[in-house]
């Protein structure tokens, strides 16, 4: 029967008097509870026991029976899932009698550890070793401990507090902070306190410390020979000093230590030496203390059911953790009372220290737990973000010569990549074909020499080789899972090209690679640890991290080369560039919309802030029929997106040779314009488009005329092949006369340009602009812009004519001409006047996929810089993206924020008034806010397959969207504001001193 309501709220009141006999609550509530209990009520508080979610009905009943038969203090979840656990606490609470149960869980890195498909893992503590920054370790603590609270647990018995000196240790290896006991105890200390500031109780383990061995006590006992000075020196250090600093609990390792215990096959779990003498006495240790599992066979294999447990409560144990033999266990624990081996003043204090723990850790009335929302609550963005920002920071760039990472020179640079261990492409090289494309080869993890042969032939071409070690193991025995051939295999290609080898991995396997110059240790195989390497190895990301153990001579503790990010993109969620992801995903309705309301097929949609690309996602369809799904790397006619992605981009370049100036007259570079209106033009009045030319003229209508219904084309100006004379393709199996582009200029010379100028959008200056790059540079403009900006930036996809650089595949048809070409028009430039200049102009003709043109626009926002190279000077993009002084508009090329409110606002009010950009015809646009640090890609063919569709304008769809972005950007802040407000944690308010300590090593 469950004691009455009334005895608790008895207790709670009495607990309020707190100054009492200058007792805490928690002991009084201890001590008034304990009288209330009978003898096996009282014997059941030392028990914590097994519990599943996942093994059925059989084992639930088990649970229960013990639940009801022996009073037992506490459960420890194993396997299952979140919400089948919930639901079971709140069974097996409501049937706990009189005080509720303790719920604990292994949870070294997190609930995943135990609920691997259901809930998120944190790092290993290896991995964890290498941070630098200890405030990340305690986050790590703090979130954790939310999540536990949430699953219903109130003890995670982690961190782990060993000092891993032992490279063979089978048990301990990976779950320790290393081999520095330093950086163990500093990093065991945030982690605990991270956990204990929020609600949750850490446990250090494995005392006296598990590190040195290389016998996993799961199988057998572990014997240690350590003297007592290097136990003192080295093992017990970190639980040395989390005992100063407040840990809630410990637990004791199943070890033989004959320094502590001469007896032989004593486990230091049942050594009073180990347990009361050194522990408790030594370091004055007065937390809980939990034995390790004790069906273990480093303590069954010598010792019977019952024994074990009560020798483990005589050694000076609290809490008896996952007992073999209940029956067995009390009966011989009765013997131990009986016969005076154990007294009940030492099980009393043992009790009321579980019931403190109880009460501070708010176990003295159970209100049952919700499953609502129980999954969103366990994998919330900000956790994720956590947990990338942990490997990020873990990432050691071991050896670096030349200064080779990050890559930098890349169209220099021959590149191949090859995985060891995959048969498939892994999320890293998915992430390094982002910056560069390359060859990418797979291979098993032992080698066969015909394929050593072929790989050897295909990647000793390469002037670097970039390798990545997959699906490694931590068993030393077992060289970690890396076979002999494959050294080997790495050794001799090292020989004949530069090898950069990323370990996806235990740090220890560093000491079969002595050899290789590059090595960035990588620790484990997560995903996003993969594409974070990826980024560093190119310089998005900064590599910060230091080798929490040595390996050999020349991988030892502490080594890593910390290197710095050069300005190129990386990809992170949301939240990591300070954007809140629901409110992002909108994005997702808006274009939805659009292709719905046929605005257009499909479309590509990039948003980088902070030089983070938090959304790069394909929409759609190439065309109407479905049959080619838009891919996110599709190449898009960009139309006039051309005038500042590489008219204006060669301008800028132009003046600061000092060969073009703004305010110069246009005949001065262009003597063809001597005695025209044209003459006294200047670059910035034509790039403001505050010139008076004419906005367009519609040259391809001189060469077609209309037979009864259908267009036909002047025979004498094209052909049906390429032939002397006739070399310019306008579209497939169409040529034109290539003495005609005389006859477009001659035009644009004649025509009219308005008296007194004004504000009129024009293409024409540009086709000027185009001439006049060409009489400067030497260079046509297409060879100009790729030499200066597009292969130095390594954008493979930038450039014009894209059918004769690969890409025919990717590009997307811009429509079906019916009275020029009079065919689908795909990978050639939809603007009639570029196409029949071949493809090259000054205000049309360029492609490009959406990264490629958003590097372009960070380029312009980092002043000129991207991957190390610097391209243009910061002063020469400030003046292009100032507004002409007669437009409250225009920049130099660049389209930018209204700020006459009295006309149409072409962005929305929350971008900064220095944004700039540019939208094409063809359904594109990009802008840049400097304020933001934002880039917005749009790539649509929206023409298609009829240009004289305008709903994507109707819609409003861009601006839509960049309203959305930047609604992310205020939903972040403010989130982030209600955040930082003061608050405390409830919980943590109402913990004793020694739970909450202030400081760490």
């Amino acid at each position: 029967m469950k004691k009455p309501t009334t005895l608790y709220l008895s207790l709670a009141l009495l607990a309020l008097c707190t100054t009492l006999h200058g007792q805490s609550p928690a002991h009084i509530w201890a001590d008034s509870l304990y009288a209330t209990l009978s003898e096996q009520e009282r014997l059941g508080q030392l028990f914590m026991i097994r519990a599943h979610s996942d093994k059925g009905p059989a084992h639930v009943a088990d649970v229960k029976a013990q639940i009801e038969k022996y009073k037992v203090g506490g459960l420890c979840f194993f396997q299952g899932t979140p919400k089948a656990q919930v639901q079971l606490i709140n069974e097996y609470q409501a049937m706990a009698s009189p005080v509720p149960l303790m719920m604990a869980i292994d949870g070294e890195w997190g609930l995943g550890m135990r609920m691997k498909a259901t809930t998120m893992s944190f790092p290993k503590q290896l991995t964890l070793g290498a941070i630098q920054d200890n405030r990340l370790i305690y986050d790590m603590g703090a979130e954790i401990a939310r999540q536990m609270k949430v699953a219903g647990i109130h003890v995670n018995f982690a961190p782990v507090a060993d000092v891993n000196n032992n490279p063979a240790n089978p048990v301990i290896n990976n779950r320790s902070f290393g081999e520095d006991r330093l950086n163990v105890t500093a990093k065991s200390w945030r982690y605990a306190q991270g956990m204990q500031d929020h609600g949750v109780m850490a446990c250090a383990k494995h005392f006296p410390g598990h590190g040195d061995t290389n016998v996993d006590s799961h199988y057998d006992l572990p014997v240690i020979n350590h003297g007592l000075d290097r136990l003192d020196s080295i093992e017990l250090f970190p639980f040395r000093e989390l005992a100063k600093r407040g840990i809630g609990s410990m637990m004791v390792a199943h070890l033989n230590v004959p320094t502590l215990d001469a007896r032989e096959n004593r486990p230091t779990t049942l050594s009073y030496g180990t347990v009361t003498r050194l522990l408790k006495e030594g370091l004055e240790y007065d937390g809980l203390i939990f034995t390790d599992a004790l069906e273990m066979k480093g303590v069954t294999k010598h010792f019977e059911s019952g024994q074990v447990e009560a020798e483990a409560l005589v050694a000076g144990n609290d809490v008896l953790l996952l007992p073999e033999d209940m029956e067995a266990a009390f009966s011989e624990i009765r013997k131990y009372l009986a016969d005076g081996r154990l007294s009940w003043e030492q099980l009393e204090h043992s009790i009321k220290k579980v019931l403190r723990a109880k009460y501070e850790l708010g176990v003295t009335q159970f209100e049952p737990l919700s499953t609502d929302e129980l999954h969103e609550q366990l994998h919330t963005d900000d956790a994720y973000q956590l947990k990338r920002e942990l490997l990020a920071n873990a990432l050691t760039l071991v050896r670096n010569p030349e200064g080779l990472i990050p890559f930098q020179d890349l169209s220099a640079t021959k590149m191949a990549a090859l995985d060891i261990g995959r048969s498939t492409a892994s999320p890293f090289q998915q992430r390094l074909l982002e910056y560069r494309q390359m060859p990418t080869f797979q291979a098993p993890a032992s080698l066969p020499l015909d394929q050593q042969r072929k790989l050897m032939r295909e990647l000793s071409q390469a002037d670097v080789v970039i390798v990545g070690l997959h699906n490694m193991n931590k068993s030393a025995e077992q060289q970690f899972g890396i076979s002999g051939n494959a050294r080997e295999f790495l050794r001799v290609l090292n020989e004949q090209t530069k090898v950069v080898l990323t370990v996806f991995g235990n740090p220890y396997s560093l000491q079969y690679f002595d050899d290789i110059p590059w090595v960035l240790e990588a620790y484990e195989e997560e995903e996003d640890m993969q594409a974070l390497a990826a980024e560093g190895l190119f310089g998005a990301r900064a590599f910060r991290g230091r080798l929490p153990v040595t390996a050999s001579p020349i991988s030892r503790f502490g080594d890593g080369v910390i290197t710095r990010p050069i300005g190129r993109f990386g990809f992170a969620p949301p939240q990591e560039a300070g954007m809140d992801a629901a409110t992002l995903a909108e994005i997702d309705g808006i274009v939805e919309e659009a292709i719905a309301e046929r605005a257009t097929p499909g479309c590509v949609v990039l948003v980088a802030k902070d030089e983070k690309i938090v959304l790069k996602k394909a929409y759609g369809y190439h065309t109407y029929a479905k049959e080619q799904r838009v891919q996110e790397d599709d190449v898009y006619d960009l139309a006039s997106i051309t005038k500042i992605a590489a008219s204006t981009l060669a301008v800028m370049k132009l003046a600061e040779q000092g060969l073009a100036d703004l305010d110069a007259p246009l005949a001065n570079y262009l003597p063809q314009l001597a005695g025209t209106n044209k003459a006294a033009l200047t670059l910035r009045d034509i790039m403001a488009h505050r010139a008076g030319l004419k906005d367009w003229i519609p040259f391809y209508q001189r060469t077609v005329a209309r037979n009864g219904k259908r267009m036909v084309r002047d025979k004498t100006l094209y052909r049906a092949a390429a032939e002397p004379g006739f070399s310019t393709a306008v579209a497939p199996q169409l040529f034109l006369k290539d003495d005609f582009r005389m006859a477009i200029f001659q035009e644009i010379y004649d025509s009219p340009v308005d008296e007194r100028p004004r504000y009129k959008y024009s293409d024409l200056g540009f086709y000027l602009i185009a001439d006049l790059v060409e009489r400067l540079s030497g260079q046509p403009l297409d060879q100009f812009v790729k030499g200066h900006f597009y292969q130095p930036l390594n954008l493979e996809s930038a450039g014009f004519n894209p059918m004769l650089r690969g890409f025919a595949d990717r590009i997307p048809p811009t429509e079906i001409d019916d009275y020029f070409r009079l065919q689908a028009v795909r990978g050639y430039v939809h603007d009639m006047g570029a196409a029949m200049l071949g493809g090259v102009s000054g205000h049309a003709g360029l492609f490009s996929n959406a990264k490629d043109l958003a590097v372009l626009m960070q380029m312009l926002l980092n002043g000129g810089s991207y991957g190390g190279e610097q391209l243009l000077a910061a002063e020469t993009i400030r003046q292009f993206t100032s507004r002409h002084p007669k437009s409250t508009r225009r920049g130099i090329g660049f389209d930018m924020k209204q700020l006459d409110h009295s006309r149409w606002m072409n962005l929305p009010p929350e971008a900064a008034n220095g944004t700039f950009g540019h939208t094409g015809f063809t359904g594109t646009c990009t802008w840049a806010d400097p304020e933001q640090n934002l880039v917005f890609v749009f790539l649509s063919n929206r023409t298609y397959p009829d240009m004289s569709n305008f709903k994507l304008n109707k819609l409003g769809t861009r601006r839509r969207i960049l309203s959305v972005i930047y609604e992310s950007i205020a939903q972040y802040e403010q989130q982030t504001a209600m955040l930082a407000s003061p608050h405390k944690n409830a919980w943590a308010q109402a913990q004793p001193s020694a739970l909450v300590p202030i400081g760490a090593p």
